[in-house]
């Protein structure tokens, strides 16, 4: 499958130098954000879907597969916002990757998982849910959260307003290799304007 992420230049060096680009827990903002119990969730779900990482690899690469409903190449006019804190060189790698080798998810349902929250389809099915996991012991509402988050590998699209699926789909690799790089485009992130 052909998907692309958006990575900072430096990135894109060390691709051409090592090979090979391998997230890098040292350097994320993820222990910052307190979001980590939440990627080992995940990389649980790599481990029994597509395999083990290799050695010495703890966290995947994030990919776009789908924006706004489509796979497509990303229209770097509007990523260029989301990248950095601007005017910084960014590479968007387009790659392909064999299908088992990549994990597909909603991106909206996964800010809902970031946020602890729990995915549901109506307000009514939300508030069933809460008061049902509130009403468990801990060691078991941990195990409801974790069955009620497989909901985040459902792509069929979706869009009621109260839940949407499928507009946004993210993938996690283990690793990106540069064999499986097909083309890049260089952008430069933009800078906001403070109040």
């Amino acid at each position: 499958m052909t998907l692309w992420t958006m990575q900072p230049i430096h990135i894109w060096d060390m691709i051409q130098k090592t090979g090979v680009y391998r997230c890098d827990p040292e350097k994320t903002s993820m222990k910052e954000m307190e979001f980590t119990s939440k990627y080992d969730w995940l990389v649980r779900q790599m481990e029994k879907r597509i395999g083990p990482p290799p050695a010495g690899v703890k966290y995947p690469v994030w990919a776009w597969h789908t924006q706004e409903w489509k796979h497509r190449k990303p229209d770097l006019r509007s990523e260029r916002w989301c990248y950095g804190s601007g005017n910084e060189e960014y590479a968007c790698i387009e790659f392909e990757i064999p299908d088992d080798q990549v994990l597909l998810s909603d991106f909206d349902a996964w800010s809902i998982i970031l946020c602890n929250g729990l995915l549901n389809n109506n307000e009514e099915e939300a508030d069933r849910m809460d008061a049902y996991c509130d009403s468990l012991p801990e060691r078991e509402q941990k195990a409801f959260q974790d069955e009620n988050w497989q909901g985040v590998f459902d792509l069929t699209p979706m869009e009621n307003g109260w839940m949407r699926r499928g507009k946004w789909i993210q993938a996690t690799l283990w690793e990106l290799r540069k064999d499986m790089v097909r083309d890049v485009r260089f952008f430069v992130t933009g800078k906001h304007k403070r109040d």
